[in-house]
């Protein structure tokens, strides 16, 4: 009997842990949807009516389900951008940056150049790729081999990204007229629309292969387990045999270039031709998806479809009640600030501040050029 007794708290154990990404989040929509119910309850509007048009404004009727899927295909790209470098341990926060300069890139490649459509737009797509990439890399360097902080680098990067795109697209490659947009791209590097309802595209398709390939590599490959490795502890990941700063180079330059197909997709499927300034905060709100997925490419599909759904809602709920659409961003606000909440006070539970005081040298962010904690 003992031996029985014994081996029941690893399993409730186990069962806690497998439950716990689906229960987590699931606690925080509620807290937030009651949060949210309260407020309009204050604005003297009834919850449950104002709840039941957002949701038939989002996935009743195909016109609006179609709608809403536009509205989650850049947030898949943007979220899974950030998951795929959360989970190795980087904060890639430079999603929007990112995005703008794939934009830039993809809407230059669409327009000046001719081909075929069977070779122009996985050429457009890549030069998306490759710009997100490339704009990675400036913070994923400095961090490795200056050891400065990605997350600041990152933010940094957002404004001037915006500035260096609008630049290209109000002097030097304007397109006449006076909007500050490039010319527009040719049929050729479109990608199909399937809907006269919305400008849902192929790139849905691209989002979702995305997804499932991540989840395939982080759960069937060494690179994979790699990255795993990196975002619990960099220094076991490097005594294991992993090469810490070059995979760190690498996974922040494959989430820059997960950003820059956001930013290829509204410029080759919806907007067809890149405009200043064109993106909402994209890059931002897949953050928020992001941690509504607990960094799981699977879960960001489906983090990304409420996050579309609430967006895609808000006009109706506007049109039809008054209230404001900014509602809707008051339950995002709420849902990540409950996340946010649980995560710090998980970590706080597991270091105490008075550990931290007394070991200052092991609450610094660790050193990817040299994990092992040897200088050169």
């Amino acid at each position: 009997m003992a031996p029985e007794s014994t081996a029941e708290p690893p399993r409730k154990s186990t069962l806690a842990a497998v439950l716990a990404p689906v229960v987590q989040p699931l606690v925080a929509i509620l807290i937030a949807t009651c949060v949210g119910g309260l407020l309009v309850l204050a604005l003297g509007r009834n919850p449950f009516e104002v709840y039941g048009i957002l949701i038939s404004g989002s996935v009743v009727g195909v016109p609006n389900i179609l709608v809403t899927l536009q509205m989650m295909t850049p947030l898949i790209f943007t979220g899974l951008a950030v998951a795929v470098s959360f989970r190795a341990g980087l904060w890639n926060i430079g999603v929007e940056g990112q995005m703008l300069v794939g934009a830039l890139l993809s809407g230059i490649v669409g327009y000046a150049i001719h081909l075929p459509w069977f070779l122009h737009i996985p050429l457009a797509v890549l030069a998306g790729f490759v710009g997100g990439a490339l704009w990675a890399a400036i913070p994923a360097l400095l961090r490795v081999y200056l050891n400065v902080n990605e997350l600041v680098v990152c933010l940094m990067l957002n404004p001037v990204a915006l500035l260096v795109t609008g630049f290209f697209a109000s002097h030097v490659l304007k397109a006449p007229g006076p909007t500050n947009k490039l010319p527009d791209i040719d049929p050729s590097a479109a990608l199909p629309n399937f809907s006269i309802y919305s400008q849902v595209n192929a790139g849905l398709f691209l989002a979702l292969a995305c997804c499932i390939v991540l989840a395939l590599v982080n759960a069937r490959t060494i690179r994979g387990f790699e990255w795993k490795l990196m975002g619990l502890n960099p220094r076991f990941a490097y005594y294991g045999g992993v090469d810490v700063p070059r995979r760190a180079i690498g996974v922040m330059m494959l989430g820059g270039g997960i950003a820059g197909l956001a930013g290829a997709e509204q410029v080759l499927g919806q907007y067809r031709a890149f405009y200043d300034n064109f993106s909402p905060g994209y890059g931002f709100d897949g953050i928020a998806v992001a941690m509504l997925a607990n960094f799981d490419p699977i879960g960001v599909i489906l983090a990304a479809f409420l996050f579309g759904a609430l967006n895609g809602g808000s006009a109706v709920l506007q049109m039809m009640t008054g209230l404001s659409k900014y509602l809707v961003q008051v339950l995002q606000f709420i849902t990540v600030l409950v996340l946010a909440a649980q995560f710090s006070w998980n970590w706080l539970r597991r270091r105490p501040v008075a550990a931290l005081a007394q070991e200052p040298e092991r609450s610094a962010a660790p050193d990817l050029a040299h994990p092992s904690g040897r200088q050169a």
